[in-house]
């Protein structure tokens, strides 16, 4: 296929977005897209002609989705560009964009083709989507490194997601993790006013890290012994990439994609404290495991590099140009052994 010329549109470039497009190293994740295909990123008021675009991507943010039918209508229906459009969100939060069900799939159903990032959320998109992580800029970030008297001996660090905010069973799992084995607890994008647990968290937590530049996170990131990421909602998990190609050992919830994809050994249920912790334990005292679990999650953080990723979103872009939208009640997924994208109701979703 040729060169594609790829369009991102939205309705603004904020002061977060421009830190996303010139920080280095770039964080995984949307963005991505936009430098894989070397495109454009630009508001939908100065885009002054939508047809010049092969690929225009638009995210259904709350703001953002609002512009995908007059995108529409500019191009109609017979255009050759093809309206791309991507679910960035959790579905156990859609609730928060005020948004009518059937409001948002009509809205998904402008879009040439649409995709989600893991297999659970995508199973929430109109049938026929696909499902795509974002790329990650794997060869960059696997040479980003610190010096060894830098790194911290048991520390263990927890990711907090604002948009969950339930510190509970990450701060039980730690409590647990304290009574066995002295270590240092920290928590990452700490944000008091989303945390159900804030009255208790200068207790809990030795250190509370709040907002940081993704270049610095990620240089604070190495000095842990140990990663945990407790999230209880589905998603495709940015940050366990981030560790698994880093070579931070890492813990955590297997409703995370990244994680059962990377991190197979010390996935669990993020209910499972017991599990958890017994994991964590051994990571610390057991030298071979951890090196068997590191070198596993390295091997397997490639599939979420440019190449595979580039290769992905081309398969599907191919499949929606000749009409994928015929399933019913199943979505497409990428068979890795075969290159190519299946039905949902050939695979196990938890074994993608």
């Amino acid at each position: 296929m040729p060169k594609i010329k790829f369009l991102h549109c939205c309705t603004k470039i904020t002061d977060p977005v421009k830190d996303c497009l010139e920080e280095v190293p770039r964080r995984g994740g949307m963005y991505n897209w936009l430098f894989l295909f070397k495109g454009e990123i630009l508001p939908y008021q100065y885009v002054d002609d939508f047809e010049k675009y092969d690929v225009i991507q638009v995210n259904m943010s709350a703001v953002d989705m609002n512009l995908i039918p007059e995108i529409r209508r500019k191009l109609g229906k017979s255009s050759s560009t093809m309206l791309v459009i991507n679910n960035d969100y959790v579905a156990e939060s859609w609730a928060g964009l005020g948004t009518h069900p059937l409001y948002y799939e009509q809205i998904q159903r402008l879009g040439d083709m649409v995709f989600g990032t893991e297999p659970y959320q995508t199973s929430c998109l109109i049938d026929g989507a696909f499902c795509m992580p974002h790329p990650h800029y794997v060869e960059v970030l696997k040479h980003v490194s610190i010096d060894e008297k830098d790194k911290e001996s048991d520390s263990v660090a927890v990711m907090f997601h604002w948009w969950e905010g339930k510190t509970y069973l990450p701060a039980l799992l730690i409590q647990k993790i304290k009574q066995q084995k002295r270590i240092f607890a920290r928590i990452y994008g700490y944000r008091e006013e989303y945390d159900d647990m804030k009255r208790w968290s200068k207790a809990l937590w030795d250190e509370r890290v709040t907002h940081l530049r993704y270049p610095d996170f990620i240089e604070h990131l190495l000095q842990n012994t140990i990663f945990i990421e407790p999230v209880q909602y589905h998603t495709y998990g940015r940050t366990t990439v981030d560790t698994a190609i880093l070579g931070i050992p890492t813990v955590g919830s297997n409703r995370v994609f990244s994680m059962r994809k990377c991190f197979p050994y010390t996935s669990f249920d993020p209910v499972d404290i017991k599990g958890m912790t017994r994991a964590v334990l051994r990571l610390l005292e057991d030298e071979d495991f951890r090196e068997k679990v590191v070198r596993k999650a390295k091997e397997q953080a490639e599939y979420f590099n440019y190449k595979n990723s580039k290769k992905r979103f081309l398969a599907a872009l191919e499949m929606a140009q000749k009409g994928a939208h015929h399933l019913k009640n199943a979505f497409w997924v990428w068979d890795e052994k075969n290159e190519m994208f299946v039905s949902s109701k050939e695979v196990d979703l938890n074994a993608i």
